[in-house]
């Protein structure tokens, strides 16, 4: 079964009055909210079991993830890694997908190809320009390692974690879009990803 967790812990205190996940774009003509445009992506790509992982303000971002799994961080004040931990505790033993709420899921042909690039390697990644970008398709070994971690450490950040792998570890897909390097943080950037989007 293939897998993908959508993390969701923070307050959302960047994207003003609306949380990022409730924003809301035209889709075949009719309205639907970021997490929902999320979650279709996810489906369309394959990704059968879909988890929703929730810190802060859950509640109206549960109304709009129909159909998925939800993992809720009781304590989200120790940080993004404890939200991820939680996540993770129910998927040690297969490979997982990590979609950051405010990146853009790619398109399908995207997500298949970085399923494909794991194989034998720990993680793979889309690049775009030769940079790192989102989601990150993690190995069992990788999820096995990232519960080990004390999430009290000076390490406990999950770009520290990755620095450690070895670069024969991932799998870099190289993509033509910069879409993978995009954060929806504020009100500006969604302003700008909606207005291309909604124009093509």
């Amino acid at each position: 079964m293939s897998t993908a967790i959508i993390l969701a812990g923070g307050r959302s205190s960047r994207s003003g009055r609306i949380h990022k996940g409730l924003r809301t774009l035209s889709c075949a003509g009719q309205p639907i909210s970021w997490l929902e445009y999320q979650i279709q992506q996810l489906r369309r790509a394959g990704f059968n079991r879909i988890v929703l992982a929730t810190g802060f303000r859950p509640r109206p971002l549960l109304n709009k993830a129909a159909g998925t799994q939800h993992t809720h961080n009781p304590n989200p004040a120790r940080g993004p890694f404890s939200t991820l931990q939680q996540a993770l505790k129910g998927f040690i033993s297969q490979q997982t997908l990590l979609v950051p709420l405010d990146n853009p899921v790619p398109a399908p042909a995207v997500l298949f190809r970085i399923r494909r690039a794991l194989q034998n390697k720990r993680i793979a990644k889309p690049c775009y320009q030769g940079r790192g970008g989102h989601p990150l398709l993690l190995s069992k070994t990788v999820v096995q390692h990232l519960l080990k971690v004390d999430p009290a450490a000076s390490d406990a950040r999950l770009d520290h974690q990755l620095r450690q792998l070895a670069h024969t570890d991932i799998a870099r897909v190289g993509v033509t879009t910069p879409l993978v390097r995009t954060n929806l943080n504020n009100q500006r950037q969604w302003t700008r990803y909606k207005s291309a989007k909604q124009g093509t």
